[in-house]
């Protein structure tokens, strides 16, 4: 993004801030509660993120060629791997022989091997090594291979598609915010891991919570609330996507200071919603990427949340500090956010309600569901 970009976007935050309001829709919003509790929404939904391209993690954990990382997408395990070629491939991550998984986590490789019977495979997905091979001789007669998966980066950031057939093209799908998200480098920073939430809450619920900043000043009073304004947000849609920028507390200031002495990134949160399933937070010194897929169940989810620094990670206090920032946010998240939308989704389900309201003031989660609704 670039500087005058951001100045304009804290303009519009500094105004918003004075005038003690928001971005506001032109009216509410309605959706009916059965939108998290129906089992047949349940499977438009996962027809709806498995023909979606996803992103799964950042460019960053494939450093260089030979090395590889794994991820989970929909339940099912991923292999990614940065070849000698520099080319980022994906494949299932499941041997020829008997569907074991070939790898866990990441790492650096020129060969992996299947942990249950040695079965090995080159980071192209080839297999290369079958001890007692005498016992395949149809395998061993020809060439074999993983199930490849389309794959690519961009914008920073690992995509595949799980239909092996797809065409991948992720600038197209992204437009105007692929040369946005590449101009942060959140995805080349320094990875710190993955945390995962098992949560007994629809999907799209857990999604609704990173779409306004209306409930900062009850559900995060002494956390989140400490930080940014509640009911502030500057809202910009993107075709099926969308950008929040949260305004700080302190961003008034600036209206005490010359525009071109304006640090904005000192000054704002910027929240990505990516279709369907993608949250990004971006602040100078954090990218967080949360991967949020439904379960076998309404009323169950699982979010993978991981966070990317700029930060000098070889220093000993500095790794320290940054694992603390990311600790601190994912216990947000856990114990104020999903907790609180656990009970939620108890209402829910229990059809007291037939529908539940997006104010004017909350336009992310109206944007969010539209976008939902016509795509199914």
């Amino acid at each position: 993004m670039d500087r005058d970009q951001l100045i304009d976007l804290t303009r519009r935050a500094v105004k918003l801030a004075r005038d003690k309001t928001t971005d506001l829709t032109p009216s509410e919003y309605t959706v009916a509660a059965d939108t998290y509790t129906s089992r047949q929404r349940l499977a438009q939904d996962t027809a709806m993120l498995m023909a979606s391209p996803q992103l799964v993690g950042y460019a960053s954990e494939l450093p260089r060629p030979g090395t590889y990382c794994t991820k989970t997408v929909m339940g099912r395990s991923i292999l990614l791997t940065r070849s000698a070629d520099n080319t980022v491939r994906a494949f299932d991550n499941v041997c020829l022989h008997r569907q074991s998984r070939i790898a866990e986590g990441c790492g650096a490789a020129r060969r992996l091997a299947c942990p249950y019977h040695a079965w090995t495979y080159d980071l192209d997905g080839n297999l290369v090594g079958m001890p007692g091979n005498e016992g395949f001789p149809e395998i061993r007669s020809g060439p074999a291979k993983l199930t490849d998966l389309p794959a690519t980066e961009c914008a920073g950031f690992l995509w595949i598609s799980l239909d092996r057939n797809a065409a991948l093209d992720i600038p197209a799908f992204l437009g105007p915010l692929a040369d946005e998200l590449e101009s942060w480098g959140i995805g080349r920073w320094a990875p710190l891991g993955e945390k995962v939430l098992d949560c007994p809450i629809n999907w799209k619920l857990a999604i609704d919570t990173f779409a306004e900043n209306y409930h900062f000043a009850t559900v995060h009073k002494s956390t989140f609330a400490t930080i940014a304004r509640s009911n502030c947000t500057v809202f910009d849609s993107f075709g099926p996507h969308h950008r929040l920028v949260f305004p700080l507390n302190g961003i008034l200031d600036l209206e005490n200071i010359p525009e071109e002495q304006w640090d904005p990134l000192q000054n704002m949160v910027v929240i990505y919603a990516l279709f369907p399933n993608i949250v990004l937070s971006a602040t100078i010194a954090n990218g967080e990427l949360f991967r949020i897929y439904p379960a076998d169940v309404p009323g169950r989810s699982i979010t993978v949340h991981q966070n990317s620094t700029p930060l000098d990670l070889s220093d000993e206090s500095t790794a320290a500090g940054a694992a603390a920032v990311f600790d601190y946010a994912h216990a947000t998240v856990r114990d104020e956010d999903y907790a609180l939308v656990a009970g939620l989704q108890a209402n829910l389900d229990s059809g007291a309600h037939e529908t539940l309201v997006f104010g004017r003031n909350e336009p992310g989660l109206q944007h969010r569901h539209q976008k939902w609704s016509e795509a199914i």
